[in-house]
C-alpha cells in the first residue's frame, strides 16, 4: 500500500488513512522514507548501454581465449581410504548398537574366568557361526565389488563427463 500511496494512485480517503497511520507508526514511516529514496534513485538512474550486435560473438571469443584451469583431481587412493574408513565406522557403530561387541567382550571375560564357561559360550554361539561367516564373506565381496565399481567409474566415466573444450585437443 505504501508504494501506491507514494505514487499517488490511491483514493483520497485511503491516502488520508495511510498518512495518518504513517504519522503514528515509526516502522512504517521509515519504510516510506526508504521507498522515497529508492524511487529517487530509480528516477535518476541512467539507462544501461545498448548491446552491440556482436555481443555474443565477443563473449564466446573471450571465453575461448581465457586460459584453461586444470581440472582438480581427487587422488584415487584418498577416495578408497575414505570409503573404507566410513564403511568400517558404520560397521562398528552397527555392531556396538546391536550388541555384537558386547557379546564378544562377555565371551572374553567368561573365558578368563573359566575354560568351562568359555566352552559353553562357544557351544551356544556355534549355531550362529556359519551365518556370521557368510555375513562377513558377503560384506567383503560387496567391498570388492564397490571398489571395482569405483575404479571403473573413475577410469571410464569421468573423462566422458568433462566437456570437450575443457579436455583440450589430444
Amino acid at each position: 500500500m505504501l508504494d501506491h500511496y507514494l505514487e499517488g494512485s490511491l483514493r483520497p480517503r485511503k491516502a488520508l488513512e495511510i498518512a495518518t497511520h504513517v504519522a503514528e507508526c515509526d516502522p512504517c514511516a521509515a519504510l516510506l522514507e526508504e521507498l522515497r529514496v529508492i524511487d529517487g534513485l530509480l528516477l535518476t538512474a541512467r539507462a544501461p548501454a545498448a548491446m552491440t550486435p556482436d555481443f555474443t560473438k565477443s563473449v564466446v571469443s573471450a571465453a575461448a581465449a581465457a586460459p584453461l584451469r586444470p581440472a582438480r583431481r581427487v587422488p584415487f587412493l584418498a577416495v578408497l581410504i575414505g570409503y573404507l574408513v566410513i564403511a568400517w565406522a558404520v560397521a562398528a557403530v552397527t555392531l556396538a548398537r546391536g550388541g555384537g561387541v558386547g557379546t564378544v567382550a562377555a565371551l572374553v571375560v567368561s573365558e578368563q574366568q573359566s575354560i568351562a564357561a568359555a566352552g559353553a559360550a562357544l557351544r551356544a554361539l556355534a549355531p550362529a557361526a556359519p551365518l556370521a561367516a557368510a555375513a562377513v564373506t558377503a560384506v567383503l565381496l560387496l567391498d570388492i565389488f564397490l571398489v571395482l565399481a569405483l575404479i571403473y567409474g573413475y577410469r571410464r566415466l569421468r573423462p566422458a563427463a568433462v566437456p570437450r573444450d575443457v579436455r583440450g585437443v589430444r
